[in-house]
């Protein structure tokens, strides 16, 4: 059986693993999406841009 895997971390759809970093993604507005790596991927594709990178979004401590 194949079972959709969640990172409870993350505001996509796409995770690929449940324990993985999430980073902020500014979505316009003054908001965010909070995302795993796999998940930017998708958006990124979804959105047709290259910009921002990974490696250049904060990472997402929970409010900590």
């Amino acid at each position: 059986m194949n079972q959709k895997i969640q990172n409870l971390s993350c505001d996509g759809g796409h995770c690929e693993t449940a324990q993985w970093e999430v980073r902020l993604l500014p979505y316009g507005g003054g908001g965010n999406l909070i995302l795993c790596r796999a998940c930017y991927d998708s958006e990124m594709q979804y959105r047709g841009e290259t910009e921002p990178k990974w490696e250049d979004l904060k990472v997402y401590d929970g409010g900590k």
